[in-house]
């Protein structure tokens, strides 16, 4: 695997730890761009929290623990991975952090192959998030010349609904901007001819592997009096 431009990121406030991880990994990952950070707001004002990485993260620091950190990053939806490393045994905090989305909690001292091993799954979900990200990006690329109607239509097709059904719906749903059934094939038909799509079934794939359903559906509560038709 091609490690080139992933960041490795070691938060620990133990100075020891930081210098003998940080030589761990530079030893065994050295295609890894490895940086160092002494404390959670070190690490959050310092490190690119919108790139793929992987950050290997110390239960228990003074200032920001690091399920704090965790949590921040959760927060501003960030790539990077997060492997824990704790001094104390907390099944219950270590099984939430899982839950969380957390890549392991290991537990200190660890073996250097345990360590290793362990980072390795990181870049593995950080790999596959990055090409996710990716993919989404240029999923809403695809989506976005769509008008209000088209995606109102495309909304419609994915629940099934037929021509004559959609136009009903979007006559009640906005009784002030009625539309006919042949409008809404129209719509449709400009909708597929944007996405690249020949039918329903791919339509539902692409929405599926993009993760795109749940914008599309809400396109059905905005008014085409607001937006663009």
């Amino acid at each position: 695997m091609n490690h080139n431009h992933l960041n490795l990121y070691i938060v620990d406030d133990d100075e020891a730890v930081r210098r003998s991880i940080g030589t761990l990994m530079i030893a065994h990952l050295a295609e890894c761009s490895v940086k160092t950070f002494a404390s959670g707001e070190a690490f959050l004002e310092g490190a690119n929290l919108d790139a793929s990485g992987v950050v290997l993260l110390d239960y228990i620091m003074d200032g920001m623990s690091g399920l704090e950190v965790f949590q921040a990053l959760k927060d501003c939806n960030s790539p990077l991975s997060v492997v824990f490393l704790s001094g104390k045994g907390d099944v219950p905090v270590a099984v939430r952090a899982m839950e969380k989305g957390a890549v392991s909690w290991l537990s200190k001292p660890c073996t250097d192959a345990e360590l290793l091993q362990t980072i390795q799954r990181g870049i593995v979900q950080a790999t596959d998030m990055a090409v996710k990200r990716q993919d989404r990006h240029l999923a809403v690329q695809r989506l976005s010349p769509l008008t209000l109607r088209e995606m109102q239509a495309t909304a419609l097709t994915t629940q099934g609904k037929s021509a004559k059904e959609g136009a009903q719906i979007l006559t009640q749903l906005h009784p002030t901007f009625p539309i006919d059934f042949r409008t809404f094939e129209n719509h449709r038909a400009k909708a597929l001819a944007k996405l690249n799509v020949k039918n329903k079934v791919e339509l539902l794939i692409f929405l599926h592997n993009s993760d795109l359903r749940s914008e599309v559906q809400a396109s059905l509560n905005k008014s085409p009096g607001t937006t663009k038709d």
